[in-house]
């Protein structure tokens, strides 16, 4: 977190705000103002092996988590197959289908501002499903507990939910399309809990 702090404090202390201002590639932009052009295609390429290594992470970890989703939930149940080899190729597929969707009907500057809506969704749950199991699970096992809670929670989900609303006002289209698979998760999430609990 230091480091992440310290990195974002370099570059405002080196770049004219004017010049990051709406740019993707921060990074690019204040590498070459700190190291000069040669420098900063040094720093894109270290960006790119960075991206290349998010990509294999997620190739591998994504399927896997819809995989996991398909074997809890019956609606599901088709991308929890795997093959012989325990690989789950439904949902690498569905995973490859939708990643040359999102790709090919959008530029890649949409589909980052789609993203990283959604992930603000996910963050903002995750960290208030930890405030709602305190209060209606206090009796779960926590071996690590959050340093003066509840303030870094709250803290954390203010400071998403400032952002959910500035990318709402900025980038309406995209942020709309995040939240409208949220919702649609909600409801396929829901109406697979009840046929469920219906069938036991």
């Amino acid at each position: 977190m230091g480091a992440y702090v310290l990195l974002n404090a370099i570059f405002l202390m080196t770049t004219p705000q004017s010049e990051m201002r709406g740019q993707l590639e921060v990074a690019l932009v204040a590498g070459k103002h700190i190291f000069g052009d040669n420098g900063g295609r040094i720093v894109g390429a270290l960006i790119c092996l960075g991206l290349v290594s998010t990509i294999s992470s997620m190739t591998w970890i994504g399927p896997r988590v819809t995989m996991s989703m398909g074997e809890d939930h019956w609606l599901l149940r088709l991308l929890g197959r795997k093959n012989k080899q325990g690989v789950p190729t439904a949902a690498i597929l569905l995973q490859l289908l939708i990643v040359n969707l999102l790709l090919l009907t959008r530029s890649f500057e949409s589909v980052v501002q789609y993203i990283q809506f959604s992930l603000l969704i996910c963050s903002l749950l995750a960290v208030l499903g930890v405030i709602v199991l305190r209060a209606t699970r206090p009796d779960i096992p926590r071996p690590y507990r959050t340093w003066l809670y509840p303030l870094p929670p709250i803290i954390f989900a203010a400071i998403t939910v400032w952002m959910m609303i500035y990318l709402l006002r900025s980038k309406t289209t995209e942020s709309v399309a995040g939240l409208g698979t949220a919702i649609a998760g909600f409801f396929l999430y829901f109406g697979a809990g009840k046929r469920a609990s219906a069938e036991k």
